[in-house]
Order: C-alpha cells, then structure tokens, then sequence
C-alpha cells in the first residue's frame, strides 16, 4: 500500500530522510506507478510480468473481453517467486529423521539438559502438531546459527512449511529427504523459485489492464 504520511505539508516535515514514511519515500512510490497491459489466461495461471514483486501494490486490474471492461482487481495476486516446501509429521518414532539443506535433524524422545544446544535434536511430542511445532524451532534455530540463512520454518497443525529466503530459483537447490516413517516431505527439493515475476487470477482472464505501484524497497 502507498506510504501513508499524515505530516506531508507541515513545515517539509518528512522530507529530512528517506526511510519509510517519509516524503521522500512516497514521492518515490508515486513516481513508480506502472500501467501494464498483459494477455490473460486460465483460473490459478501464472501470467508473466517481469518486474513485480509481492512487496508491490496493484491498484485496479481490469479485465477486456472484446471491449467490455470488469474489475477484477479483487481475483489478482502477486506471485511469490521463493521456492517453497513442506514437511508433513504423521506418528512420530524416536530416531527418525528428516534433512534439510543437507542438515540432519533427528527426532528423540526427549532433550536432556546437555543436549539443549544441539539444534538438530527434536523432541517428539504429545501429538503430531507439537512435533511439527518442533521441528519448526528447530529448523530456525539451526538456521539463525548461520551466517548466510537460507529459509525459514513455519508449523500449521502437523505440517511444516519451508521457505526459501531469496527470490528466485536459487532456493529450488535446497534439498528435502527423510528416514522412517514419521514424516513426509513434498518433494526432493524446495520448488517453485522463479527469476519471472507474475500475477494470477481466480478467475479467467481475457486481457488485463494492470494498473500497479512499482515499491521501492
């Protein structure tokens, strides 16, 4: 959403540095507003527009089917171009394991007093959302340690959902594996890193005419 500055006009308040909500920063996002105009396509399709990114806004996206004009600003969304994953935790067994981006972590009964700082330890526990919750701290524990963090973790009931922490397609290198039978993984690798911004629709779409602010970051 554009900056919203409740000062501009008072006395140049706003305009001394260049940070977010200052005058600098929304003259600079209003210099960016972008109009695109790009082929549509099926429900749920990515349609390719190089420059957006999700930090970005879309002001008004209209649809033209042979000259007739319906918004459908609220159908649009941007493209996330990190490359994503998920770990699914099923019955939990003491020794079973799961990798990620090379890092084994292990599931144990339990963490002794010692072992707290060993990140690759995950306690199981007293149901299959708690182990992936976990997993999850685990996961950013480990990668909090490293000097160039490469994804992040998330648990929603029992599944673990992976992140990549950069755009593009770097992130699908990052490899997925698992021994035993307490988890699931999507895939041998994250996937779905792109270099291509896009937008996508709910809906079908005809021609659409994007009408969209090109965030500074």
């Amino acid at each position: 959403m554009i900056e919203q500055n409740p000062l501009l006009g008072h006395g140049g308040t706003g305009f001394h540095t260049t940070g977010p909500g200052t005058a600098e920063r929304a003259i600079r996002e209003l210099q960016s507003l972008r109009v695109s105009v790009l082929a549509g396509a099926a429900a749920n399709t990515k349609i390719a527009l190089a420059d957006i990114r999700q930090h970005d806004t879309v002001i008004s996206a209209l649809n033209n089917s042979a000259g007739t004009i319906t918004d459908v600003t609220g159908t649009i969304t941007i493209d996330d171009l990190r490359a994503k994953g998920t770990i699914s935790v099923g019955t939990a067994v003491a020794n079973d394991t799961v990798t990620v981006g090379g890092v084994v972590f292990t599931l144990v009964a339990a963490v002794s007093v010692e072992q707290r700082g060993d990140y690759q330890l995950v306690p199981i526990g007293a149901s299959a959302a708690h182990t992936a919750a976990n997993l999850a701290l685990a996961i950013n524990r480990w990668q909090a340690c490293l000097n160039e963090p490469t994804l992040s973790a998330t648990a929603a009931s029992n599944v673990v959902s992976l992140v990549a922490l950069a755009d593009g397609t770097g992130g699908n290198s990052i490899t997925l594996a698992e021994t035993g039978n307490s988890m699931t993984i999507s895939g041998a690798t994250l996937s779905g890193g792109s270099a291509t911004g896009g937008i996508r629709s709910s809906g079908v779409t005809n021609s659409i005419i994007l009408f969209w602010f090109d965030k500074p970051v």
